[in-house]
């Protein structure tokens, strides 16, 4: 019985060391800034100084705005405007996080955050607004109201960490085992007494004989030395004293309990870059950006279309509507499609302009180039390329690494980006002739069907002059890296077609699109044409045995033009 009594003190012991040693479910830490200011600014050191999921809230007296993104997005954006940063501590007495602010100076323009690009998830409410900060990807959080009032001042950050139990004392589990001990000990005593009270009570044996009476002898007793004998009082009494001792010589089992607040630990800068946008991200930037384009489309739309497309996409889109309207029937060009998406290349940067490559489509497969030209720029549609027939596309980082940016002039690719249109150009003109052929693979669809139609130019005007020229136009390169130190590389050039008669007099015509431009079926003095032509090149590693791959192409009839009188 003594055991099962010190079993069940021992447990009761480590239970209400557990109670009391609950490990916290939530940190709270929450302040008011004095100092007044448009942006606040809470880095990823302070949203990862506690696991958990992390949530911040933020009230105002007007409009609260917040936004998750990449910390350094978020000091890009905010550029050279003042703002405030917020800044963790914790007091060890009263085991308590603290906020603190510091300034950021500046006199840079203000902006409105709502809307931009940059964030991966923003909310936007009156009085008081809470985000639910997502996780990976050196993720902070910027505060604000519209960008020109200023933001709030109370802000509250919550850690809900990981309900992980208290730990179960050492002390408990020798409890348990002495109570079960006890218990079976005493089951044990018990049913060995009752059966021994059964023998007796149901055995009948002779009776005992009675015992002779002996008369006492008087006389003196020889005095033998006797032991000391115990009292059962004083052995109780041993018993209560071990009782006491047990519990208190195992009180030191219980687990001690370390409070996580005084203890945080943020994540670690990364050495390495990451990339500038999500899965997430580019769903929704597609979305938008193939909805403004469907919408312009369907109106033939030149200056809508602007808020989402630039460079040579808003170049060849404009042309394609200026053929549209001149015809009986406009008919818009083919839709660019946001979904399914079958690969999706980010940048890893933290400089602009970036750029993301993403496939999408399903039976026409279609390389779709955005572009970001500032911080406070929106993701716009630069270049696409339909991908050509059985193209071996190459391996390139997951989206979750990102591909690092290239130069145009970089020495470590088999030949100078810039040289892509000369070479496509000769390649073109010269066929398997060209010199070019020992580094660009021209066995393409495209090269084929452009040289093709250069070939039936030159034959069939046998009484002009026709000239064909290439070059690389003005706008920029995008070069992201591929595997195995390759680069992909979408590149635009300008094919102009010249046709000039060989004797006055004499007449060239023209019929197509080329003839809708011109407004004319032909000229007495001669014919310019200008294409757009978007382009999509692997290009492998310099001392690669490989040859530069055209994986993509996506041609436009621009202008068509009579020459003057000669």
């Amino acid at each position: 019985m003594t055991t099962f009594v010190v079993g069940l003190t021992l447990t009761a012991i480590g239970l209400v060391n557990q109670l009391e040693n609950q490990p916290l479910n939530l940190i709270v830490a929450q302040t008011e800034f004095t100092t007044p200011t448009t942006y606040v600014m809470i880095p990823n050191k302070v949203l990862t100084a506690y696991p958990g999921k992390v949530s911040v809230t933020a009230n105002n007296d007007g409009e609260v705005f917040l936004a998750a993104g990449r910390e350094s997005d978020i000091v890009g954006w905010i550029g050279k405007a003042q703002y405030t940063e917020a800044r963790l501590s914790v007091n060890q007495e009263k085991e308590q996080v603290l906020l603190s602010e510091t300034e950021r100076s500046g006199s840079g323009e203000l902006a409105d955050p709502r809307g931009s690009d940059l964030w991966r998830l923003e909310v936007a409410e009156n009085f008081e607004g809470k985000l639910s900060v997502p996780e990976g990807n050196e993720v902070g959080v910027l505060i604000a109201a519209k960008g020109i009032d200023l933001a709030p001042r109370k802000i509250m950050i919550e850690w809900d960490l990981e309900d992980q139990g208290a730990p179960i004392a050492p002390i408990t589990l020798i409890g348990l085992a002495l109570m079960i001990i006890g218990a079976l000990w005493s089951l044990w005593l018990f049913l060995t007494s009752y059966r021994k009270t059964r023998i007796t009570r149901n055995w009948n044996g002779p009776k005992r004989p009675r015992a002779k009476s002996k008369r006492p002898k008087f006389g003196k007793k020889k005095s033998e030395p006797q032991a000391p004998v115990t009292s059962r009082r004083q052995a109780r009494a041993l018993k209560f004293v071990a009782l006491a001792l047990i519990p208190a010589a195992l009180a030191g089992c219980t687990p001690e309990y370390v409070n996580p607040v005084l203890s945080p630990s943020p994540s670690p800068a990364q050495d390495i870059l990451t990339p500038v946008m999500t899965k997430d991200q580019l769903k929704r930037i597609l979305s938008e950006i193939t909805e403004v384009v469907a919408l312009a489309d369907e109106e033939l739309d030149r200056e809508s279309i602007e808020v989402r497309v630039s460079g040579p996409a808003l170049v060849a889109r404009r042309a394609a509507y200026n053929i549209a309207r001149r015809t009986e029937t406009p008919t818009p060009p083919a839709p660019l499609l946001a979904e399914p998406i079958q690969l999706f290349l980010p940048s890893a940067t933290d400089t602009w302009p970036r750029s993301v490559m993403v496939v999408t489509g399903e039976q026409t497969l279609t390389m779709l180039v955005l572009r970001q030209e500032s911080a406070r720029d929106q993701y716009k549609l630069y270049q696409y390329m339909d991908i050509l027939p059985e193209v071996d596309f190459p391996e390139v980082a997951g989206e979750e690494v990102g591909a690092n940016t290239v130069k145009e002039d970089s020495k470590f690719l088999l030949m100078p980006p810039t040289d892509l249109a000369n070479a496509v150009g000769s390649l073109l003109n010269e066929g398997p002739d060209s010199t070019w052929s020992i580094l660009m693979d021209g066995e393409n669809q495209y090269i084929n069907d452009v040289s093709s139609v250069q070939r039936t130019l030159a034959e069939t005007l046998s009484n002009a002059n026709v000239t064909f020229g290439h070059k690389l136009s003005n706008d920029g390169m995008v070069l992201l890296t591929s595997g195995e130190g390759g680069a992909l590389v979408g590149m635009y050039m300008i094919d102009t077609y010249t046709i000039i008669p060989k004797e006055p007099g004499d007449a060239v015509a023209i019929s197509g699109q080329e003839a809708i431009l011109l407004g004319a079926g032909g000229s007495a003095t001669g014919i310019e044409t200008r294409y757009g032509a978007m382009l999509l090149f692997h290009m492998p590693a310099a001392g690669s045995e490989s040859r530069v791959r055209l994986l993509g192409a996506t041609q436009q009839l621009l202008t068509a033009v009579s020459l003057g009188e000669r």
